[in-house]
């Protein structure tokens, strides 16, 4: 019965290992990829009332998000070795 419980759990942490690695993923990429890229988003501007380094901030991070995702797709369709 303990062993069934255990497996479980390690089953739930496999599974939301998933989604904490995207989340790691993106910012640690979007966070990269920032200084590079902070000087076309101008802080004193505005879109939709959100300064525009939340917009390129979050733009950086679904870029990364997507990118991440169609090459997993791409590679699980195509390449895959089975």
């Amino acid at each position: 019965m303990m062993k069934k419980w255990f497996m479980r759990q390690y089953w739930r942490l496999q599974q939301s290992q998933t989604l904490i690695s995207m989340v790691f993923w993106c910012t640690t990429l979007t966070l990269l990829i920032w200084p590079y890229v902070s000087w076309r988003f101008d802080s004193g501007q505005e879109a939709l009332g959100i300064a525009m380094t939340y917009w390129g901030l979050g733009s950086i991070a679904t870029g990364v998000l997507l990118t991440v995702l169609s090459i997993g797709y791409i590679y699980d369709q195509f390449l895959a070795l089975w």
